[in-house]
This record gives structure tokens, sequence and C-alpha cells, in this order.
């Protein structure tokens, strides 16, 4: 019996590898038993940790985002002078947003994230100096044009008054007349003068006036003149005709009846302008009209009638 045995275990030789795949089927069946039974848990744990951390991320970075263009709009124009740096902002969390999806390593996920909210806080910093900056030169802007606002008011004021001193130094420095007297008269034997009222007797038209004394007016030359108004004609008693019996006044040239120069030395002094008519003239009844001039400047007026 035996020899028997011996002589099958040597005629089957498959036995040997029935028995080793069996012992491999037992141990395929464990380790699929062990990890349907056991790892499953473990792997939806660690997915369900990783959904979370994701989420997590993409919140820190929306908000990060948000608020970023929350501080552009509210900063309008200033934000214009960071836009090398909004770049990196806007292409750092376009490159987180990638690795997020992607699943990448968290870890880095989150150093790239840490380094993106620096640099936010570095584009606040800058911006919220920018803005300081700004301020504090609109202010000055302001404070300056106050400042010449003010210094042009001073600068008008100041030319306004210099005009009012030149107008008031101008006008003071005006040759100005009192007592203006014209009379007709005539003489006795003696040489004593008349005051008449009748054309008959009248030989001369005598006009006195004192010319006011004016420091401001330079010592010189002032030519005086007189024109008398020949009642009811609108003609001037004038020693001649043309240009050389005339002055100008007001661009206009008048003609003049008498003319006197004196040597004026800023002190007060009396005139008298005489016209004296010719022997076989007689003067007119009515109202008569006596101006006084110097040059381009009326001085004053008077008046006499005639019987």
């Amino acid at each position: 019996m035996e020899m028997y045995n011996s002589k099958n275990e040597e005629k089957n030789p498959l036995k040997k590898w029935v028995v080793l795949l069996g012992i491999l089927a037992g141990v395929f069946l464990c380790t699929t038993l062990y990890f349907g039974f056991f790892s499953k848990p473990v792997f939806n744990t660690q997915y369900i940790q990783t959904v979370k951390e994701k989420d997590n991320l993409q919140s820190e970075l929306d908000a990060l985002i948000s608020e970023h263009n929350k501080i552009k709009l509210e900063y309008g124009d200033l934000s214009n002078q960071l836009t090398e740096k909004d770049s990196i902002i806007l292409a750092n969390a376009a490159e987180i947003k990638k690795l997020i999806n992607s699943q990448a390593d968290y870890r880095k996920i989150k150093k790239q994230l840490t380094r993106l909210q620096n640099i936010a806080q570095e584009y606040v910093t800058e911006i919220d100096q920018l803005y300081t900056e700004n301020k504090r030169l609109k202010e000055e802007n302001t404070q300056v044009k106050t400042q010449l606002a003010e210094s042009k008011v001073e600068s008008a004021n100041l030319q306004q008054d210099k005009e009012n001193l030149n107008k008031k130094i101008n006008n003071a420095a005006v040759l100005k007349a009192y007592n203006i007297y014209a009379r007709p008269i005539y003489f006795k034997r003696k040489g004593e003068e008349v005051i008449t009222e009748k054309a008959s007797r009248v030989t001369q038209i005598k006009t006195t006036f004192i010319l006011s004394e004016n420091s401001l007016i330079p010592a010189g030359p002032v030519n005086v003149y007189c024109r008398i108004a020949i009642p009811e004609t609108g003609r001037v008693l004038t020693p001649g005709s043309g240009d050389a019996f005339t002055f100008n006044y007001q661009e206009q040239k008048l003609q003049y009846s008498v003319k006197k120069t004196i040597n004026y030395n800023g002190s007060a002094e009396t005139i008298s302008l005489l016209w004296d008519l010719k022997e076989k003239d007689k003067a007119v009844k009515g109202r008569y009209i006596i101006q006084v001039y110097t040059d381009n400047l009326l001085l004053g007026e008077s008046s006499f009638e005639l019987k």
C-alpha cells in the first residue's frame, strides 16, 4: 500500500499547485476583506477632510478678492496708481484657484494663500499712504490757493489804494480858482474905476480871481485864458481870428478873449484879466458869461448883465 501511495503522489504533480493556489486565494480573500471592511472608512474620512479644506481655502480666497475689489472701488483713481501690484494679486489668486481645483498639496496652497494675504495687506498699506499723501497735497494746494487768492485780493487792494492815492494826488495837483468876479467898468477923469450896468458907459470888462496855493504843482509858467461870450450871439470877443487866438480844451480849439501867462510858484496869487473895448466899440445889452481856463482846464465862470 505504501508503494501504491508513493506512486500516486509522483503521478499527481498538480496537487502542489492546487495547494499553492488555495493558499493564495485565502490570502487574497483576507486582503479583500481587510480593505473592504477596514480600509474604506479611513479613505472616506480623508476625502471628507480634503473637501472641507478645499472649501475653506476657496472661501478665504474669495473673501480676500472681494475685499480687494471693494478697496479698489472705494479709493477710485488712487487704485489706478497701483495697477502693477493689483495685477500681481489677481495673478496669484488665479494660480491658487487652479491649485485648489486640482487638489494639490494643501500645505503649499495654504502657504501661497498666506503670501497673497501679505501682498494684499501691502496693497492696502500703500493705497492708504497714497490717500494720506494725496489728502496732504490737496490741503496744501487749498492752502496755497487760499494764500494766492488772499495775495491777489491784497495786491488788488494795494493797487486800488495806489490808484486812489494817485487819483487824489492828481486831483490835488490841479490849479483851482476862487472868487471869480467879472464886472463891466468905466473910469472917471482921475482914473477911478467905477462899476456900471449901462452898456453905453462900459470901456472895460475886468475879471479877477485868486489862483489857489498848491505845492503839488511844479513851479513854472501857467497860461490863463478868459472867454467873454457876447449876449444872444454865441460868439466870443476875441482880439483876432485864426489859431493864434485859440487854446486846446478837451481836444477842442476854443477862441479866447484875453490870455495871460503867469510864473506860478505854488503860492496863492490874485489874477486880473482885462478886456478893453476899442474906442468906437460899444458894449451890447444883455447877459454876459465869462469863463476862465488854464490849459485844458476850466477854472470857473462869472456873469453880469448890461442894460
